[in-house]
């Protein structure tokens, strides 16, 4: 845990600040003004309370490093590389509804088209785009009409062609010698195409058929039509408006749903979703500058937006040349208005989603009543329990509840739920659906409390959640499922997990903050906050201590001194 004496090193100077953990992993990347001035807001207790996210920083935090710049633009982008590259815990990231694909063209001699996930490879990334259908379907045309490899295959070590190079969709720089320059040629054309020009590529098509055509040669005609054909299907015309060389983004929002819509040459490539509970410079910020993303020359907003000044000159700096309100009489508003509302519709239709619960989740019956457990401790110290309610779909909050688990020294989850279970469904009905935060063993404890009290899973359905792949798990034998991210009975389920755990922190934070309060211990030379902890997490209270020997108090301290100065101080000898 950090100590107030790490400020007196902070410079009062524009930077970027860096919290690490203490196995020196990045938690946390900030941008400041002044970095002193910001990094001591995060030691204000009033501060920790009413942000999970600053409570949770100075929690994990034991190291605080900072580079200072000369303005705050540079720290801006600092701060989107550090974040970029590192990936902190605790940065808030624009949550996609699903994970969207990249095309990548790589930065190597004889550079492959691919399509990814991420963007930890070197090279050019041009995306997001809407699904991988569309990104397999944009590489397959790409590699008919320019031959530009997708393999992974060593062309330094020469082997037999594959099936493409015979099918005419590959160079072969694997098999044989290939022009170097004639490559690269198609690879430029190959990256005008996925900047947006669209228009190219169907001129070839629409050549090369008739050439083939001309020649008798009908097969490859064929090919070159159906290839025609896909090309108009993937990319949407956008009409009037948009019939220029410009590439525009358009972001429609209404808190917590962002839609993006992006048209390149005036053709809709790619609708994407997020969600993001603030405003519009924080999702300008996290989609261009943080993720990198590609930026158009325009971008159109729904509202007449006040853009933050560094964050505009950013991005300006890096292509942009405006930003513009949509006309509300544009058919483009229309389209993107109505794709905004499909969105909420999709992200508010609780009845519909739960019907879908009792389907794939193989329930007995609609889950109208929720109820959900999540376990909070610090290193094994102030377990307490959280019960949330929803009720068709929403929060209940006035059923949500708090259990103190006092009797519990060290961490033990398991213990923990059985006996939430058991103190909770002994007097009070039982839900349709009991949720639990965490995976099979938490699943399987709930069960195991339940029969004890007489209640078997023909009374009460119950699912998890394990945390590190987002993977829906059910008692015993049952396999787990995967849901797509952005499935609507997944989104639900998590948000619950997000709702017992805020609800969880919140409670134990309250009584840490009260156990933390003056204690004789503070009237002691020599305890400071860390061995005040250390001593209250090993006995559990002023009893506990009070009854401990001298060698056990030594034996956390390791001061044998101040250990026999504690002793007296508490009455003993």
């Amino acid at each position: 845990m950090l100590e107030r004496e790490v400020l007196k090193d902070v410079p009062n100077k524009p930077g970027v600040y860096i919290y690490k953990n203490k196995k020196e992993k990045i938690i946390y990347v900030g941008k400041a003004k002044n970095l002193k001035k910001r990094v001591s807001s995060y030691f204000n207790k009033s501060n920790q309370l009413k942000s999970e996210k600053v409570f949770n920083i100075m929690k994990y935090a034991e190291t605080i490093d900072y580079i200072v710049t000369t303005s705050e633009e540079e720290a801006l982008i600092l701060e989107g590389n550090l974040i970029f590259e590192y990936k902190p815990k605790y940065n808030v990231l624009l949550k996609d509804t699903k994970v969207y694909p990249y095309i990548l063209v790589t930065n190597e001699k004889y550079p492959t088209l691919k399509y990814v996930r991420n963007k930890s490879e070197r090279g050019k990334y041009f995306g997001p785009y809407s699904n991988v259908y569309f990104v397999k379907s944009v590489i397959e045309v790409l590699q008919r009409v320019y031959g530009i490899r997708n393999c992974e295959r060593n062309v330094e070590k020469k082997s037999k062609p594959c099936f493409l190079y015979h099918l005419g969709m590959c160079y072969g720089p694997c098999y044989k010698e290939v022009d170097f320059q004639e490559y690269q040629k198609s690879v430029g054309k190959v990256i005008k195409f996925l900047n947006g020009d669209v228009e190219s590529v169907k001129k070839y098509l629409e050549e090369a058929m008739k050439k083939y055509a001309k020649v008798l040669n009908f097969e490859r005609a064929a090919q070159m039509r159906d290839t025609l054909f896909k090309l108009d299907k993937l990319f949407i015309p956008l009409g009037v408006e948009f019939k220029t060389s410009k590439n525009v983004d358009i972001i429609m929002y209404e808190d917590p749903i962002y839609v993006l819509l992006r048209v390149r040459r005036g053709y809709l490539i790619s609708k994407l979703t997020f969600t993001l509970s603030d405003e519009i410079n924080e999702f300008l910020k996290q989609f261009y500058i943080v993720r990198k993303n590609q930026l158009p020359i325009e971008i159109m907003t729904m509202y007449d937006e006040s853009i933050n000044e560094s964050v505009l000159d950013l991005l300006k700096k890096h292509g942009l040349k405006r930003i513009t309100t949509i006309n509300k009489n544009n058919n483009i508003f229309k389209i993107a208005f109505k794709n905004l509302e499909e969105e909420i519709k999709r992200y508010t239709n609780l009845g519909n989603i739960l019907k879908q619960a009792k389907e794939i989740l193989s329930l007995k019956k609609i889950p109208q009543k929720i109820e959900g457990i999540d376990i909070s401790h610090l290193q094994g110290m102030y377990t307490v329990a959280s019960l949330i309610s929803f009720e068709d779909g929403k929060p209940n909050k006035n059923n949500y509840r708090r259990y103190r688990l006092d009797e519990f020294k060290e961490p033990n989850d398991f213990e923990s739920i059985r006996t939430v279970i058991k103190r909770r469904y002994s007097k009070h009905e039982l839900p349709d659906l009991l949720f639990i935060d965490g995976g099979k063993g938490q699943v399987n404890s709930a069960v195991e409390a339940l029969n004890e009290i007489g209640f078997t899973l023909n009374d009460v359905d119950v699912v998890g959640i394990a945390k590190e792949d987002e993977r829906i798990v059910f008692p015993g034998d049952f396999n787990d499922l995967h849901l797509p991210l952005d499935h609507p009975v997944l989104r639900l389920l998590i948000y619950m997990r997000d709702e017992t755990h805020r609800f969880a922190i919140g409670f134990n934070r309250k009584l840490r903050s009260k156990r933390f309060e003056k204690t004789k211990l503070d009237e002691i030379e020599g305890i400071g906050p860390k061995r005040k902890k250390l001593l209250i997490q090993e006995f559990g209270g002023l009893t506990g201590i009070k009854n401990a020997t001298v060698e056990e108090i030594d034996k956390i301290i390791k001061n044998k001194k101040l250990s026999m100065r504690i002793k007296e101080s508490f009455g003993g000898k």
